[in-house]
């Protein structure tokens, strides 16, 4: 089997997908895509494409190497690790197909039947859209809670978990990076604890004891990083999320000093070093690259691994459309030090009738048969060739036939 040719496909309401077609039946797919900056990813799997064309594509270690060294010696970097990452994906989807076995089996075998996934949700209650529409409230809830309240954050919670089959969430604060944030700090905190107290309440409404509550701090100052820390860490959050700025890995060692909450960081890491340069100092607790920035399947599952032997856990970061989500699942199924996943809220649907009708389903539209959330907040690990999945012809045809735009979302 010889790659023949790259095709991109950009897939509504901002995504982009690649295939890669061989000289046989199959073809690859993967998601080469930097939040709105898709045409500088499209350019770089462009230049990169004449260097795989006319090579094996079961040889996914080699032309990983391939793609990273070339050009003219400069390595790493967003733009060049998104469009990696998504050839890569497609390589191994090609991969499995080719060896008639799901991507988990290739790296080593299935870990875990179920795979556990965990919802955003904020200052504001869940809503749903149709798929390929924009981020906005396709049918918006109708309330008198005002947003980023704190009784907005608890019943916003309530209704993931006792509604929607949740039992794990995240929950989204947003200082800011100035210092202005101190007086922010105490409300932030408050509407953290009323999050989990409407998820806790949802909880006993079902008869369900533990929910598993994160939060992300979005990279603030690392002076108010530690205040939120400090106010956060008593409410026993899952793990507290990047309270620190990206740039250097030093401003997360002086943020968490002293500190025994539990930490992740990684979402906009790019390749295996820096992650080195984070687990061993001890700095983290959770590693969280995403597929779609970090290298793709190859290098996550070697980030993980580096996790494992500093008693990290694995939570890939995935806000981007259902093929990244089949990609990070492929991952975490053969690790054992998987945590828990993260998907596009937006992804999400409620059907009302039809075979999934009262159940929580991602990916509805894009794949013939999308992820449904069990009672436990689990969906079941996909046995299908390469990335266990297969597109719905009549849904993405659909979702095709909307706009697409640059920026996401």
């Amino acid at each position: 089997m010889k790659i023949t040719s790259f095709e991109i496909i950009k897939v509504p309401p901002s995504w982009v997908w690649l295939r890669i077609h061989t000289d046989t039946e199959h073809v690859g797919l993967g998601e080469p895509y930097l939040e709105n900056h898709p045409e500088t990813v499209i350019a770089e799997v462009k230049r990169i494409e004449p260097f795989l064309v006319g090579k094996d594509p079961t040889q996914v270690e080699k032309l990983w190497n391939v793609m990273y060294e070339s050009g003219t010696g400069y390595f790493g970097g967003p733009i060049k690790l998104s469009a990696i990452s998504g050839i890569d994906m497609a390589l191994w989807d090609l991969a499995g197909k080719a060896a008639g076995v799901p991507i988990h089996q290739m790296l080593g075998g299935k870990v875990h039947d179920r795979i556990k996934m965990y919802r955003a949700t904020a200052g504001q209650l869940p809503w749903t859209i149709e798929p390929g529409d924009p981020y906005h409230p396709g049918n918006p809830p109708t309330t008198n809670l005002k947003n980023n309240e704190p009784e907005t954050y608890k019943e916003a919670a309530r209704i993931l978990v006792e509604e929607w089959g949740y039992r794990a969430l995240k929950m989204h604060l947003s200082p800011g990076d100035g210092l202005e944030a101190t007086s922010e700090v105490d409300r932030l905190a408050e509407n953290f604890a009323a999050g989990k107290e409407g998820a806790l309440e949802g909880g006993r409404n079902v008869g369900v004891g533990n929910i598993d509550i994160a939060v992300d701090i979005h990279n603030p100052n690392p002076a108010i990083g530690r205040q939120l820390i400090e106010a956060i860490a008593p409410h026993r959050p899952l793990f507290i999320e990047e309270p620190m700025p990206v740039e250097r890995v030093d401003t997360l060692a002086q943020t968490i000093a002293g500190t025994n909450a539990t930490i992740a960081a990684g979402e906009r890491w790019m390749g295996k070093h820096v992650f080195f340069d984070a687990l061993s100092r001890g700095l983290l607790s959770v590693v969280q690259p995403d597929i779609a920035h970090a290298g793709g399947i190859t290098e996550t599952k070697k980030i993980a691994i580096m996790a494992e032997a500093a008693y990290a856990k694995l939570a890939i970061h995935c806000p981007l459309s259902p093929l990244a989500l089949a990609a990070s699942i492929q991952v975490d199924a053969c690790t054992p030090n998987f945590l828990v996943q993260e998907h596009n809220e937006v992804n999400d649907s409620r059907p009302t009738e039809g075979r999934y009708a009262g159940k929580t389903v991602i990916g509805s539209g894009f794949f013939k048969d999308p992820y449904v959330l069990d009672s436990e907040d689990y969906v079941a690990t996909p046995e299908g060739l390469g990335l266990g999945i297969e597109l719905d012809p009549e849904g993405f045809e659909k979702i095709m036939s909307k706009p697409w735009q640059e920026v996401r979302g």
